[in-house]
């Protein structure tokens, strides 16, 4: 192989080798968690056969606090990220590429933007008294 094709190579391969981790992500983590609901069916069905009062469920919104930290984080991360980025770029180089700089900025509000409506949304569901 010549240097071009090389080249040409490297960009192809990074694109299919990412996408193929990230496929290999997703199914390793969904078998993980139908393998934790099988688990938790056979330990509720063994409770049962044994008159054992059956164990408290987990509650699903400690999935959705783990996430909501996530995005704060991310979008504290990305906004700082962009902001930086742009200042240093506008040293460097003209204001038009330095504009390109507040691309993980714009991501970054919208990590924190997200993290604020969650929280509301939540916030509110908590206070709301139950309806009977």
């Amino acid at each position: 192989m010549d240097v071009e094709q090389m080249a040409l190579m490297i960009p192809i391969l990074g694109i299919v080798l990412g996408v193929a981790i990230a496929i290999v992500s997703i199914v390793s983590s969904h078998r993980q968690k139908l393998k934790l609901a099988e688990l938790r069916h056979r330990e509720r069905l063994a409770a049962i056969e044994k008159g054992i009062e059956l164990p408290l469920d987990p509650e699903p919104d400690a999935d959705a606090d783990a996430g909501k930290g996530r995005s704060l984080k991310s979008g504290l991360s990305g906004l700082l990220l962009g902001v930086v980025l742009y200042f240093a770029l506008r040293e460097v180089a003209d204001d038009d590429i330095a504009l390109f700089g507040l691309i993980p900025a714009a991501l970054g509000v919208a990590s924190l933007i997200t993290y604020f409506v969650e929280s509301r949304g939540n916030g509110d569901a908590r206070r709301a008294p139950p309806s009977p």
